[in-house]
């Protein structure tokens, strides 16, 4: 009995808020959203018209033009430092950058190819005597250490280090382990240095 009275108590309210919209015998209801959405309506607006204001109307905040110059810009910085040609970089000599040239060889696990002193093992050659195979200046291992040798297995670094890093790393090759001659070294390969 229950289910008939609210059944007709429903039909009743239904007329009470009918539109009086009748399309192919079907009436609209005036059924209005929940309170909270409309809430939520009215503070989208409001929050769009701060926006407008702060970013167009007030010229307060940059627009997309200018977010994007100062993004480039700072690109092209970034971009330009980490791509120093190793012309004007130099061999360093001084105790503090062959340290941190040092602690970067261990960090980056060169003693994984070329042995903790240098002395190469099976995969990568010897650091420590005369014989070098693509050169032993410092502009030669910057190269090799930036660019790295795919055919030879050595890993490009450009991408894991800065230029500055990548110098001390050479300096540390050519100042600390070259001509150390330690007790297992790997046999020379490669050309003669002068």
């Amino acid at each position: 009995m229950a289910s008939n009275i609210e059944k007709n108590k429903t039909e009743a309210d239904e007329h009470e808020i009918m539109e009086g919209h009748d399309y192919d015998g079907i009436g609209e209801l005036d059924n209005p959203p929940p309170r909270w959405i409309m809430a939520l309506f009215y503070i989208t607006i409001g929050l769009s018209i701060l926006y407008g204001a702060y970013y167009f109307w007030l010229d307060i905040g940059p627009n997309q033009d200018e977010v994007y110059a100062i993004k480039s810009e700072r690109h092209d910085q970034n971009f330009a430092s980490a791509k120093a040609p190793a012309a004007e970089l130099k061999l360093l000599t001084d105790e503090a950058a062959l340290s941190e040239g040092k602690a970067i060889y261990t960090e980056m696990a060169c003693s994984a190819c070329h042995g903790i002193v240098g002395e190469g093992n099976a995969v990568g050659p010897n650091l420590t005597d005369e014989n070098w195979i693509h050169g032993c200046s410092f502009n030669n291992v910057y190269e090799i250490i930036s660019n790295g040798i795919a055919v030879k297995g050595m890993t490009s670094f450009k991408d894991k280090l800065s230029p500055e890093k990548i110098a001390k790393v050479a300096s540390y090759v050519l100042v600390s382990l070259k001509d150390t001659k330690p007790v297992n070294a790997k046999a020379p390969q490669g050309e003669p240095c002068k």
